[in-house]
């Protein structure tokens, strides 16, 4: 290809698009995919030998920034929907809305499954509604996203509406639904709340990547995007401090680490540099942050002393070596 190809912004475009397309697994990606796997199997069973039983919760709690919503929406459209009629939703996703009244969450539900509330209708009657709608459409799975704001900012009594609500969702006696709840680590306080909701719940965290356990993974996963976008490795990514950059860069939270390497690709291809280094990191986070290269972790040399808003690391919880990111497959 061209130098003049590689740097059209239509190419450029193209590639951006590609590699955001090519998922790349968080560590916890495959303990949600198996508790996903396990809720739905057991819904199926259910059915099929004419059985209800009360529905169960999956909380995927973690940074913002840590891959947990793009997770859960790739599991959810893996999720075989050949038996639905047309109408029927298999699942559902909203964003909790703010605040999360009682009447707000059931309007935000009702309007996924496609009815539309006239203005004066009260509380209880929108959750009859979605009670009915809920068999209707036949869904079996519902997902919140942003779930620390089911806490709200109201009084107690609505906070206490709203976990009531969930509760309800899962005992309906006709048809329990499934919740799934992703949100920061506020939501694991909610969710502890309530005994009766926190025993319905199977909680997952999206932990920190950290310098200290995932190094080799990193370094694995800027190879794996640069060989996708056909671009070599400039040799100052091979620097013992790039990892650790990187990381700190990108909070040690998994989607933003992959953010900022794609984008640091774009800005590589973008300049017509023959291989991406770390000026088109640097280059980005400035981009990206708006912050001068006095406070960009990619330039300075005592870079951890670099506040890029990372959530305070607590040793026992890092990522640690439960699993490991899979690099995109691509040229080497």
């Amino acid at each position: 290809m061209t130098s003049d190809l590689r740097t059209a912004p239509e190419h450029i475009a193209r590639v951006a698009v590609s590699l955001r397309k090519n998922f790349v697994a968080h560590p916890g990606y495959e303990t949600v995919r198996r508790i996903f796997g396990e809720v739905m199997d057991k819904r199926q069973a259910e059915l099929d030998l004419g059985l209800t039983a009360e529905g169960r919760g999956i909380a995927v709690i973690g940074e913002s920034g840590s891959g947990k919503t793009t997770a859960i929406q790739r599991i959810l459209s893996r999720i075989d929907t050949s038996g639905t009629e047309p109408g029927e939703f298999r699942w559902i996703s909203i964003r909790v809305p703010t605040p999360a009244t009682q009447k707000d969450l059931a309007r935000a539900i009702l309007h996924a499954l496609d009815f539309q509330l006239l203005r004066d209708t009260t509380a209880s009657r929108m959750w009859e509604l979605v009670n009915f709608h809920l068999q209707l459409r036949k869904c079996w799975l519902i997902h919140l996203d942003e779930g620390q704001e089911l806490g709200g900012r109201g009084s107690d009594a609505e906070k206490a509406g709203v976990i009531n609500a969930l509760k309800s969702l899962m005992q309906i006696p006709s048809w329990p639904t499934n919740l799934v709840v992703s949100g920061t680590p506020e939501l694991h306080e909610l969710l502890t709340q309530d005994p009766q909701l926190s025993r319905r719940f199977f909680i997952t965290r999206f932990l920190p990547v950290t310098e200290f356990d995932a190094r080799d993974d990193v370094a694995e996963l800027v190879a794996g995007y640069a060989g996708l976008a056909d671009l070599p490795m400039a040799s100052d990514l091979a620097d013992v401090e790039f990892v650790p950059r990187l990381l700190h860069a990108g909070r040690e939270q998994f989607g933003i680490v992959v953010e900022l390497i794609i984008g640091a690709i774009t800005c590589a291809l973008a300049d017509g540099h023959p291989a991406v280094g770390i000026q088109d990191f640097a280059r980005f986070y400035a981009e990206r942050s708006g912050e001068g290269a006095l406070r960009n972790p990619f330039l300075v040399s005592d870079f951890r002393s670099v506040n890029t808003g990372r959530a305070p690391l607590e040793p026992a919880v890092s990522a640690g070596l439960q699993g490991r990111p899979r690099k995109p497959r691509g040229k080497r």
